[in-house]
């Protein structure tokens, strides 16, 4: 099987992991988990005592809860539900709500209207993670797909207050952008509270902090696409940062045996194809990690791989939807660590100026 911009190996030549993936060891790394974002949010603390780790721990859980007030879609007084019920009227609206709208405006210019956040209503159609969904019909589709446009979210400040809009009846889901972008707050508010060395999981968004235990990066796993827990096929040493995950096998549900995913195509307003089977992001920036996910699904597999050469700056992982191939981006080869061999992996060039045809600008 050939992909453009790929070398195949039937093996990488990696070290395998000795030390345990995604944990640390007990002495000096406290563990604390609550239930929010529809997810299990699970902290490992470094800390001197455990008063300060219980401490750190709390600042993780207030600032997600507060910001899931802010932007869930489920919350009836969330600034995103108000904004679906504002009939395209200017509303009030806190400064991370307005915040998050700007950024994932930046993610879905860069990706071409790829990823695309006023869906929110089709969203609600397809009611993928809800035991009621279904399939809806073209028509019901076609009245709604017209609503579909970035490009009309709007804000604007007056003073210290902060104004949102959005087209009339357009709906927002943050589902590609909201953990990412709860996920940095988190990690800026740990920081200003002397936490500087954690894991935190957000379910598919994982952050770090400062080092493990024994003063190494923390060793993230990619999990496998068949959604067992704690089952790796590759690793990752992450610091600072952020390691996100999304996958075709999170939310689906299975009518007439075709299956029908939660990621939808901004452009046709049904789930994307199925090419990839689960894409990783590592990033500085988790908002960005988490949109590009998002991004690259609708891209398809050989578009995610054209759009990564076409970016080297991006660091990926890339595992197609027959579970056979994994490419993963050129800037990771000294980082990506082999767990399981039952892959091809290969390595995703960066395309060359002459080639892509456009010189850069600086």
């Amino acid at each position: 099987m050939k992909y453009p911009n790929i070398k195949l190996t039937a093996l990488m030549l990696a070290a395998v992991l000795t030390a345990p993936v995604c944990t640390a060891a007990t002495g000096d790394i406290y563990n604390y988990e609550f239930t929010a974002l529809g997810t299990t949010i699970s902290s490992q603390i470094k800390a001197d005592n455990k008063e300060k780790a219980r401490f750190c721990a709390n600042v993780v859980k207030k600032e997600v809860l507060r910001l899931e007030d802010l932007l869930s879609a489920y919350r009836e007084d969330s600034d995103i539900s108000r904004l679906g019920k504002s009939n395209g009227k200017w509303i009030k609206v806190s400064a991370d709500t307005a915040e998050i709208l700007e950024k994932t405006k930046q993610i879905c210019a860069m990706t071409h209207g790829a990823l695309d956040p006023t869906v929110g209503t089709l969203v609600k159609m397809w009611s993928v993670d809800h035991s009621n969904h279904r399939v809806p019909t073209q028509e019901e589709i076609a009245k709604v797909l017209p609503k579909v446009d970035w490009k009309k979210i709007e804000i604007k400040r007056e003073g210290n207050v902060i104004w949102a809009r959005i087209g009339e009846g357009q709906e927002i889901t943050l589902g590609a952008t909201g953990k990412g972008f709860i996920a940095d707050k988190v990690a800026q508010r740990l920081r200003e509270n002397g936490c500087n060395d954690a894991l935190i999981s957000l379910g598919g968004n994982i952050i770090t902090l400062g080092t493990s235990d024994i003063g190494y990066p923390w060793e993230i796993g990619i999990q496998e696409p068949d959604n067992r827990i704690n089952s790796y096929f590759a690793a990752v040493p992450s610091r600072d940062e952020s390691v996100v995950t999304s996958g075709d096998y999170e939310k689906f549900f299975i009518k007439d045996g075709k299956k029908y995913h939660h990621i939808l195509n901004p452009r046709t307003g049904s789930p994307v194809p199925a090419t990839l089977h689960s894409v990783t992001i590592i990033n500085k920036e988790s908002a960005l990690a988490d949109g590009l996910c998002t991004a690259l699904f609708v891209f398809g597999f050989n578009g995610a791989v054209n759009y990564l050469a076409e970016h080297p700056e991006l660091k990926a992982v890339l595992v197609d939807e027959d579970n056979k191939n994994v490419v993963y981006t050129k800037n990771l080869e000294n980082d990506f660590q082999v767990v399981r061999h039952t892959y091809r992996y290969g390595v995703i060039e960066p395309k060359k100026e002459v080639e892509v045809g456009v010189k850069k600008n600086g």
